[in-house]
């Protein structure tokens, strides 16, 4: 894969197999934050004799994926904000000593949105007494008294269609910019970064957060519901937040006006319709 020997090169005491211990790391955040989101999403119905939690009901699910949303942020922006100290600290070892706060915050914010597509009762069903909850975990067409049977298969596709072209976004990303570049390697040797020149960065500032966002977007049509809805928008928001309060003011700072000429003519997510097929054109055929 493009940039393995550069990202292996930056974490020189994890070489050979001894790499596979970051890819354990991460599978076990990725596994622990989504339990824990799924966990919050039935505590209520787990501990009935609970009041407080009877009365916050409706609001557990939201508040889990709240709490994992923000944590990943501040941990990837944790590791956008220790550069000098770090590079003062270790030196070349720099990076791979913040590399951890990568392999945490990254799977963190995976988990969100593979949350997504999980029922909120997955763990204990509904009962009657939680009418709130239910209202805002079954799919949104339910609510009506008659409903086309093939609304079922439209919302299928269109979820297959958006997961299935997050992950081709992935996937071009990784081919297009290296693993390293993936990993946030050029945060720490900004010596080495430019801004980039691929046509997809005339289409999108941030492709992969696109694609994520496309991920989060086909679990609200795999899921269809209320809840579906609020965990995209807490998902977008922190996006926002972390785009424009870490990354992008970093980059100002590093290429000026250049970047905020940029920032005005390039969308940061979200395609213009006119970049439609420019967009399929540099995915699929270059």
């Amino acid at each position: 894969m493009k940039g393995t020997e550069n990202l292996r090169r930056k974490l020189p005491d994890y070489q050979g197999r001894k790499i596979f211990e970051f890819v354990v790391l991460a599978f076990l955040v990725l596994l622990i934050s989504l339990l824990f989101q799924i966990f919050l999403d039935s505590i209520p119905r787990i501990f009935r004799s609970i009041e407080i939690l009877q009365v916050i009901a409706p609001l557990t699910p939201i508040i889990g994926t709240l709490i994992v949303t923000s944590i990943g942020f501040l941990v990837v922006r944790r590791f956008w904000r220790i550069r000098d100290k770090y590079l003062i600290k270790y030196g070349e070892l720099a990076y791979q000593k913040a590399f951890k706060l990568v392999v945490l915050g990254i799977p963190l914010l995976f988990s969100v949105i593979i949350h997504g597509f999980f029922p909120t009762d997955f763990i204990i069903p509904y009962g009657i007494e939680d009418t709130i909850s239910w209202i805002l975990g079954i799919p949104i067409y339910e609510l009506l008294l008659n409903f086309p049977f093939y609304i079922l298969y439209i919302r299928l596709f269109l979820s297959i269609f958006l997961v299935g072209l997050g992950l081709v976004v992935v996937n071009r990303a990784l081919a297009f910019f290296g693993i390293d570049y993936m990993a946030l390697v050029y945060i720490f040797y900004p010596e080495e970064s430019r801004l980039q020149n691929h046509e997809i960065y005339s289409i999108l500032r941030h492709p992969t957060y696109h694609a994520l966002l496309l991920l989060s977007i086909g679990s609200i049509f795999f899921r269809f519901s209320i809840y579906s809805i609020i965990y995209f928008l807490i998902f977008l928001i922190g996006i926002n937040i972390h785009i424009k309060y870490v990354e992008e003011k970093e980059l100002i700072l590093r290429f000026g006006e250049q970047y905020e000429k940029y920032k005005e003519d390039v969308p940061a997510f979200f395609i213009k319709f006119k970049d439609l097929k420019r967009y399929f054109s540099t995915l699929f055929l270059k």
